[in-house]
């Protein structure tokens, strides 16, 4: 099922770290926002249609009997002025100093060494390098018809981009806390979170499955609960990226952030020989483009306390890989439009969606 997301107001999505007021006077907060905001939303939107079933489920002391216990999320996308669009590949960049609304794009080409003098991570790593000085920005979005191209490497020189910066206006909330029994504000707990104001063009568009709600209605997103309206997005269109045709070195790149238990690096992958297996592909890691660590936390309401924090590869890194595996088919099946984290809990919530695409 693909659903169309739009806001109403103002939105603020938290990063995984603590906010007490008194001790902080600033919350911190992530764009666009990690997939369990969205997961979370539509698990609200469906007890919000069923209260009896919310009431069961909070009262039991296990989740066997959870109705969207099988809720998995098998995209997410942003539609801005009618296209639909992904995060932008972090090894495309662009010439430095360029200040525009429409980025013009270079691919960074992998370069084999045979030392350690350019990393000190592990000597088998190999570079990735451009012709010109450039520089990166991690918070890019490409039109999904110009990302299918440069899955494939097809005419790569006339790619652009936009950024998410460019569609959202910030609007800083300032508040103080009150005293919940004399409603009076307290000295100390002033605060200010950054709330942004998206662009009336843009909306979210999640695909998902195993779960039954209304084909329209509202749902709440978001930090204080704002309330989005959401809709069946264009029922005869299915959004689709094909697998483009590799050899046995291949790119992979994420759509959404992946949660990995040794960091940046899988945990099916071997830190000193970088090579590992993968449901069956055996793979050798040639280098990896990621951006900085985003946090991820949240609340759960039925234990009444805060999960913990998890550490996340930012959506648009991108990893090459080398396997010795001649079946090329059963590589797209393995990691092509799958979630590809670590822990299936987070894998269902959609962390770590992942695409092939060809090398250079």
């Amino acid at each position: 099922m693909l659903i169309e997301i739009e806001p109403f107001d103002t939105l603020f999505f938290r990063d995984g770290k603590p906010f007490t007021m008194g001790s902080e006077t600033w919350a911190d907060g992530i764009f666009p926002p990690p997939p369990s905001v969205f997961y979370g939303a539509l698990r609200t939107a469906y007890f919000s249609e069923h209260p009896e079933e919310l009431k069961t489920f909070l009262l039991e002391e296990n989740n066997d009997n959870d109705p969207t216990k099988n809720l998995e999320i098998k995209g997410i996308y942003y539609r801005y002025k009618g296209e639909v669009h992904l995060p932008l590949p972090l090894d495309l960049v662009h010439p430095k100093n360029k200040e525009k609304k429409e980025y013009t794009l270079n691919l960074l080409k992998l370069q084999e060494i045979e030392n350690s003098y350019f990393t000190s991570l592990n000597k088998k790593i190999n570079l990735l390098e451009a012709d010109k000085e450039v520089e990166a920005f991690e918070d890019g979005l490409l039109f999904i018809d110009k990302l299918r191209r440069y899955l494939r490497l097809i005419e790569i020189d006339k790619l652009k981009a936009k950024r998410f910066k460019d569609i959202i206006t910030s609007e800083p909330k300032i508040g103080i806390g009150r005293n919940n029994n004399t409603r009076t504000t307290e000295e100390g707990n002033l605060y200010r979170v950054p709330f942004n104001r998206l662009d009336k063009n843009f909306k979210f568009i999640i695909d998902f499955e195993s779960l039954s709600i209304s084909e329209k209605g509202f749902l709440k997103l978001g930090g204080e609960g704002k309330v989005a309206n959401y809709k069946i997005y264009n029922e005869n269109k299915k959004i689709e990226i094909k697998s483009p045709s590799i050899n046995t070195k291949f790119k992979l790149y994420l759509s959404t952030p992946a949660i990995f238990k040794n960091g940046w690096l899988p945990s099916w992958i071997d830190e000193n020989t970088l090579e590992g297996t993968f449901e069956g592909v055996k793979i050798k890691l040639l280098t990896a483009c990621i951006g900085k660590p985003i946090l991820i936390g949240g609340f759960d309401m039925k234990e009444k306390k805060p999960k913990p924090m998890k550490k996340c590869v930012p959506a648009g890194s991108v990893y090459y890989f080398e396997s010795s595996n001649n079946d090329i088919s059963k590589i797209i099946e393995k990691f092509h439009g799958k979630a590809i984290s670590d822990y299936d809990e987070f894998s269902k919530q959609g962390f770590g969606i992942s695409y092939i695409g060809d090398i250079k």
